[in-house]
């Protein structure tokens, strides 16, 4: 608990240090990229301090000259920053838009130029979309839960259609990942991380390029599919 604890307060401070030194160098970083590099860091901390380990598996080699949609799965808080500082690539999230209001984090994500949608919004939600396919073309790998939010009872839900019209007009790769343990280092309504392992599959990239409309629900199914085998597994040791 004492660890918790020092976690918790590890975690409001560097949460605030990390706004304010993202915000200083928002007037001098276009891309973000600056913005994403302090992320990484501040993900390290918030993990390190109540001492989560973390494991990736890599299944397949991704060209960090080349973008892609990351789909995965979302059970708590923790995924983001296990997958900040384990997926070896370059990338945005797509976050909540009332994310983004948050005083100081929320200004810090839109310095770090991470992209908001608001689902309750359809041409607003259209509009996102059609902003992430420009970042994609531009060569900007982007992750995505497609639960659209965190489960609550542990289970892989359905797939929301939004991402994966992204994936669609883009023609990227869509990359399934599986993240397991999270839930268990920081269970639903806690704001307390405890330790534990948290493991991170990634999955061969699925092609989109050349799919329509009518291929739409099945490519929808192929990644739920590989999303929850990737799941089933045992975590490699």
């Amino acid at each position: 608990m004492i660890r918790a604890l020092i976690a918790l307060v590890s975690f409001v401070t560097a949460t605030i240090l990390g706004s304010i030194i993202s915000l200083a160098v928002w007037p001098f970083d276009r891309r973000g990229d600056i913005v994403f590099a302090v992320a990484r860091v501040w993900a390290r901390i918030l993990l390190g301090v109540p001492g989560v380990k973390l494991r990736l598996d890599m299944r397949a080699k991704l060209d960090p000259a080349r973008p892609y949609v990351f789909m995965a799965n979302h059970a708590s808080m923790v995924d983001i920053w296990a997958m900040f500082i384990l997926l070896p690539v370059s990338f945005r999230f797509i976050a909540k838009r009332s994310l983004g209001n948050i005083p100081l984090f929320g200004w810090a994500m839109r310095a770090g130029k991470f992209i908001f949608i608001d689902r309750k919004n359809a041409v607003s939600a259209r509009r996102t979309i059609e902003l992430a396919v420009q970042r994609i073309r531009t060569g900007q790998s982007v992750v995505i839960y497609p639960e659209g939010t965190r489960t609550r009872d542990g289970a892989l839900g359905a797939f929301k259609k939004g991402g994966f019209h992204l994936a669609m007009d883009s023609g990227v790769e869509i990359v399934p990942v599986a993240i397991r343990g999270s839930r268990g280092v920081m269970p639903p309504g806690s704001m307390l991380i405890r330790a534990g392992e948290v493991s991170l599959t990634v999955g061969q990239p699925i092609p989109t390029s050349g799919l329509g409309t009518a291929d739409r629900q099945a490519l929808v199914d192929q990644v739920h599919a590989k999303i929850a085998e990737m799941l089933a597994e045992t975590p490699a040791q």
